[in-house]
């Protein structure tokens, strides 16, 4: 933008000025000067400009000298000689005579005639004005810019949902289930016109690290609202619900489903339609399988991905590899335990494919109230095999079917699960005092962050549910669909602590990367436990509830694990709700997506 002091001076000149010959008196001159709305009197003789006359020389050279104004003359009181510029001339030229002359005010002369009057206010405004722009142009450009991006790549993930829920739509239309599947058509089209709208006023393009955060946090809290139209729209909550209750409502579960949290206030979900009862599973399986990674990986150049990696936990999959795991080995996954499903006493394809779907998603919204008892013990291991299947890596699920990458080694932070779990699973025998087969399952629902239950975890002794609670906390592996704190982090931090090497572990990391990689793994870990006792102290307090209840309750949503302790009922003040639903997004992306939208030395 070209600097306002290099513009040619007659973009600054001023019309209030008045010609008036200098033979005239003071008084007429005054007169004639008001009567044109003038404030700058300019003597000439014989037409040519030879003098000024301002509001000042009047009052110092008359009034205050007592003067008669009808009988002193013009040029008596005139500053002489006048000072010109030239219409060529630029504001930095006239800003520099007036500094010299120390005047205020210069006509533009050309050929002796006045094409106007600059005065230093006027330049000193313009220049000011000219500097704010500048400043702000670029402010608002920059703004704008990355505001174009966000909201470009936001519109092109939320449309590539909304082709996602069309499946569910199309099932519930084609087994005349038509209620359900005019609620999910509805939030189809909803998603279709919300991502349109943002993509035109939009632009895709790269974004930045905050951006991504911002992204995908956005994403899910528009995926949770637009995916509770079904529930909203079909009700499964009660007739006499309130329309805020029934909306809130919604939208737990909406949240609970795409976050693969889990938790549920539908104490009999088979009362549903099937239909719906798919859709619920199947937003798990939206959610669960980072679809919004997937689509941007479709899109974008694998180094600006980076952003994307650190907000879904870890980078081990480039872009072939997983659109590989996730299409083709996860279907493989889900076909294979479905037929299982189906051989050991399925009777509800429905069903059988929605349970699959939230087991291998980590997900734990059961199909009915009945589908997960201990008398069905086929049923309960084939729980326990998807369950442990969404704990890892999508990188070790890859190893398993790829050639080139068969002969690895078993990952050190799978290894380190594995044991953990296995050694929690006596222990929580012990506390619980149930039986191996339900000290097992539960073990590996809270360790997976998958939430299935038939446990009344309510009635155990509260060791066992520290148990449970401690688990929860730990989560699963790295880039896989489990939440929680992650096992990686707590290994970063033993070789920090133990000042071990674990070089074999993370490969081609730099040691600054490393540091960088402890502190926020510290941070994550402290948060999780702050933000876990805050939540539980706070619904211990609205719930009335024990307070070893309310964490557990607190963590489970955190840890997008489900597991429940039922003190969030149906009828339940909606402030519990919401704090519930907050932690289920915040433990969605693991806190730090949160971190890189707010703290800039976060994201450094």
């Amino acid at each position: 933008m070209e600097n306002a002091l290099d513009r040619p001076v007659t973009s600054f000149v001023s019309r209030q000025f008045v010609l008036i010959d200098g033979e005239l008196d003071v008084a007429k001159a005054v007169e004639t000067m008001q009567a044109r709305n003038g404030d700058t009197i300019i003597v000439t003789h014989r037409g040519a400009p030879i003098g000024i006359v301002t509001d000042s020389d009047i009052l110092d050279k008359v009034v205050q000298t007592g003067g008669d104004s009808d009988m002193i003359l013009l040029k008596t009181v005139m500053t002489s000689p006048i000072i010109t510029a030239s219409p060529k001339a630029t504001a930095r030229e006239v800003l520099g005579l007036m500094r010299f002359y120390k005047v205020k005010r210069i006509p533009i002369v050309e050929e002796d005639k006045v094409r106007g009057i600059v005065t230093q206010k006027a330049l000193a405004d313009s220049i000011r004005t000219s500097v704010l722009e500048r400043t702000f142009r670029k402010y608002r450009s920059a703004v704008r810019s990355h505001l174009k991006a966000l909201l470009g790549n936001m519109g092109l993930v939320i449309q590539f949902a909304g082709i996602l829920l069309v499946f569910p739509a199309l099932l519930g239309a084609f087994i005349g289930q038509t209620e359900s599947a005019t609620g999910v058509f509805i939030a189809v089209v909803g998603l279709f016109a919300t991502g349109f709208v943002l993509s035109t006023y939009g632009e895709r393009g790269p974004i930045n690290l905050k951006q991504s955060s911002i992204l995908v946090v956005s994403c899910f809290l528009l995926l949770g609202l637009f995916g509770s139209i079904p529930y909203m729209y079909v009700n499964p909550f009660g007739p006499d619900i309130p329309v805020e209750a029934l909306f809130v409502n919604s939208f737990f579960e909406s949240i609970s489903g795409f976050t693969t949290t889990g938790l549920s206030m539908i104490a009999f979900p088979e009362n549903m339609p099937d239909s719906l009862i798919f859709y619920r599973a199947y937003t798990q399986w939206t959610g669960g399988l980072s679809f919004i990674y997937l689509i941007m990986t479709l899109f974008y150049p694998e180094q600006k991905l980076q952003a994307m990696r650190d907000i879904i936990s870890g980078s081990a999959l480039r872009f072939k590899q997983l659109l590989i795991t996730i299409t083709v080995i996860f279907t493989v996954y889900t076909v294979v335990l479905a037929l299982m499903f189906y051989a050991t006493g399925g009777t509800n394809p429905y069903h059988t494919l929605a349970l699959v779907f939230d087991s291998v998603t980590g997900g734990g919204f059961a199909p009915s109230s009945t589908a997960v008892t201990p008398t069905n013990v086929p049923h309960l291991l084939l729980l326990g095999v998807g369950m442990i299947i969404s704990a890892l890596p999508f990188a070790f699920h890859y190893s398993i079917f790829s050639k080139e990458l068969r002969r690895k080694k078993l990952g050190l932070e799978v290894l380190v699960y594995a044991i953990l779990m296995t050694s929690a699973v006596p222990v929580f025998l012990v506390l619980s005092d149930t039986d191996p087969l339900t000290s097992a399952f539960h073990v590996v629902s809270a360790s997976t962050n998958s939430g299935f239950q038939y446990l009344d975890i309510q009635a155990s002794p509260i060791a066992a549910k520290v148990a449970l609670i401690l688990i929860m906390m730990a989560g699963g592996t790295t880039f896989s669909t489990a939440g929680g704190i992650k096992i990686g982090r707590f290994l970063l931090i033993y070789q920090k602590l133990a000042k071990k090497d674990l070089t074999d572990v993370y490969t081609s990391v730099s040691p600054q990367l490393m540091d960088k990689a402890f502190r926020q793994a510290a941070i994550v870990i402290g948060l999780f436990v702050g933000v876990a006792l805050v939540t539980g102290s706070a619904l211990s307090l609205l719930e009335d509830a024990p307070f070893e209840d309310a964490l557990f309750e607190a963590v489970s949503a955190l840890t997008t694990t489900g597991l429940s302790t039922g003190i969030i009922a149906i009828d339940a003040d909606l402030v519990p709700k919401l704090i519930l639903m907050a932690n289920m997004l915040a433990g969605r992306f693991e806190i730090v997506a949160i971190l890189f939208i707010f703290f800039a030395w976060f994201r450094r």
